[in-house]
C-alpha cells in the first residue's frame, strides 16, 4: 500500500476588495431577528420553496423533498441549499 499524506489545511485568499464584495460583507453584517433565515453566501433573505422527486397519484403530486433556496443566488444561476 502506498503512504498516504496527512491531510493539511491551507489559508485560503481573501476575496478582493472590491464595491460589490463591501457591499456584501456589509449585508452580512446588518442585525436580523433570531430566527430568519439568511443565504450563507450572498446574505439574501428571500427564498424559494421547492420540491424534489414529486410523484403523481391519482391526478395529485404527492410526496418529494421540501427544500429551501436562496433567490438571489438562484437567480445569477447558483444552486444554494439553505437549513
Amino acid at each position: 500500500m502506498t503512504d498516504k499524506h496527512p491531510f493539511h489545511v491551507i489559508e485560503g485568499t481573501k476575496p478582493p476588495d472590491t464595491p460589490k464584495q463591501r457591499s456584501l460583507d456589509k449585508v452580512k453584517r446588518t442585525a436580523k431577528p433570531a430566527s430568519m433565515i439568511q443565504c450563507h453566501r450572498c446574505g439574501g433573505r428571500e427564498l424559494i420553496e421547492t420540491k424534489t422527486g414529486v410523484m403523481l397519484k391519482n391526478g395529485k403530486p404527492t410526496g418529494g423533498t421540501k427544500q429551501l433556496l436562496c433567490a438571489c443566488c438562484f437567480m445569477k444561476g447558483e444552486r444554494v441549499v439553505l437549513r
